[in-house]
């Protein structure tokens, strides 16, 4: 009954710091990720619903990169309130060993690899594919319309409007129209002292009712110079087409083929497939260079009698260029395939590395936590931020790697685990075992005994 309790508290004091953890650092994450569309996003109208499906898909497509800084901090912070209160001392003295003493948060971290892999396997790709089908849409579309006073507003295909003033909502004085013909000219020019302007949101356009003003129309006939004709009116009505403001949603199967939108089998498919085309296109380019380069045993051409050394060596030149090109071509055919092989690749072990991180982080904060023994919000933040980072980066820069063909791909994902995992496993042996050779005064009197025997 008392491991229960204990297993118990040991859990209510980490989910409190995770939750706070994580999420603190899913929101970071996403406003970092959001910042560089911010262009494409700010200035353009959206409504707080499109805004909120954005944050939303972003958070889940983020939630793996947040889940082990969460875990990290979490672990870090429950073994060091442990610590710094002497529990983890008095459950020692009372014969509890360490490993006992992490079995909970071992238990949750297995049951952290379990939903991670669910969530990047299955969940996070259809996320991945609302996501970037979103901000796709979000880039493509024209800023919301809003007609500024003082600046020509040109966000009408085929128009650029001027308004002086704007009284109210919907009066306007000093009233500029330009409007363009296809090949870019004006073909007409209208001003007026003052009207009105509504949205007509069932057809999509805009509506001008225009006072005291003229219009002036370009008049072109073949073979004849530009005629211009004006004339002036009381009132003038004008409709000008805004249905190309917006957003206008794209269909998500136009974006299924990417790497980040396929769920794990269809990954494997993709990767089995490109690398059947590697293989093919490499057939292909070895067959065309060897009848393009043939080989010493068959002999050089001789020149024949009666022609020119000059001519035959320009001959001979265009034949190396031509081949030189033929290579080139070739070369750069098969580096756009093993690139796209590879991120293909990169992301098929993401699948797995991504999950392992989650308990990887877990055990390194919770035996870090139990070297260090300090509690609070200070040293584990500093701590664990400083780790993450170490992460964060190690993982940028092994994508980056695989993808330019300097790291095997599997290597890559698993960059910043090959890194940290040694880590985590010299802490936890350091605090379930505390065996004297993990100690460093330990070496530094073997070395003092070799130098004095020597």
């Amino acid at each position: 009954m008392g491991i229960k309790r204990l297993d118990r508290y040991i859990l209510e004091s980490f989910i409190g710091p995770f939750a706070a953890s994580f999420s603190t650092t899913l929101v970071i994450l996403v406003i970092q990720f959001l910042s560089r569309y911010q262009e494409d996003i700010l200035g353009k109208g959206f409504p707080s619903s499109v805004l909120i499906e954005l944050f939303f898909y972003a958070s889940a497509s983020l939630v793996l990169l947040a889940l082990p800084m969460g875990l990290l901090m979490a672990g870090l912070m429950t073994m060091g309130n442990l610590g710094e209160r002497l529990e983890i001392t008095a459950l020692l003295t009372a014969g509890v060993p360490f490993i006992r003493i992490l079995s909970p948060l071992l238990w949750s971290g297995c049951g952290s690899i379990l939903l991670a892999a669910i969530l990047s396997w299955y969940l996070i790709p259809q996320a991945n594919i609302k996501l970037y089908t979103l901000l796709y849409d979000m880039e493509q579309a024209k800023p919301a319309l809003a007609l500024k006073p003082g600046f020509f507003n040109r966000w009408i295909d085929g128009y650029a409007i001027r308004i002086g003033r704007i009284l109210g909502e919907s009066h306007l004085r000093d009233i500029l129209i330009y409007e363009y013909a296809p090949d870019g000219s004006i073909e007409r020019t209208i001003v007026a002292d003052s009207g009105i302007s509504f949205i007509e949101k069932e057809w999509l356009f805009l509506r001008f009712v225009l006072y005291g003003g003229c219009q002036v129309e370009t008049i072109l006939k073949p073979q004849h110079s530009p005629a211009w004709s004006e004339s002036c009116f009381d009132s003038l009505e004008l409709r000008l087409d805004i249905s190309g403001l917006g957003l206008r949603r794209s269909d998500e199967k136009l974006f299924a083929g990417h790497q980040y939108m396929l769920p794990i089998g269809a990954l494997r498919k993709a990767v089995d497939s490109l690398r059947r085309t590697c293989r093919q296109t490499e057939e292909e380019i070895y067959a065309a260079l060897k009848v393009s380069f043939p080989s010493p045993r068959q002999g050089t051409a001789e020149v024949p009698k009666g022609i020119q050394s000059t001519s035959f060596s320009y001959e001979a030149e265009n034949l190396l260029r031509r081949d030189r090109s033929l290579a080139e071509y070739h070369a750069q055919r098969l580096r756009q395939l093993h690139e796209t092989l590879w991120r293909y690749e990169l992301e098929w072990w993401y699948k797995f590395a991504y999950p392992l991180a989650t308990i990887v982080f877990l055990v390194l904060g919770a035996t870090l936590g139990g070297v260090i023994r300090k509690g609070g919000l200070g040293m584990p933040l500093v701590v664990s931020t400083a780790l993450f980072i170490l992460f964060y980066i190690l993982n940028a820069q092994g994508k980056k790697l695989a993808r330019e063909g300097v790291l095997l791909p599997i290597i890559g994902a698993f960059l910043p685990l090959l890194v940290i995992i040694p880590v985590a496993l010299y802490l936890l042996l350091l605090v379930t075992t505390e065996a004297r050779w993990l100690y460093l005064d330990f070496w530094r009197k073997k070395i003092r005994q070799w130098r004095g025997s020597s």
